[in-house]
């Protein structure tokens, strides 16, 4: 018969990396999929002509 190693609790790295992974995951299904409009910069060279 077969001896059974006893579970480990999981340890905080575990949890740690796994909260890590999904936060980058999101952030990079954000910059995919957000419409243009919401990450778009303007450029400095739009505002050369304005006058203040």
């Amino acid at each position: 018969m077969p001896e059974v190693l006893p579970s480990r609790p999981r340890s905080k790295r575990t949890y740690a990396a796994i909260a890590l992974f999904l936060v980058v995951y999101l952030g990079v299904l954000i910059v995919v999929f957000a419409p243009r409009d919401m990450i778009a910069v303007q450029s400095g060279a739009a505002f050369y002509g304005v006058d203040n």
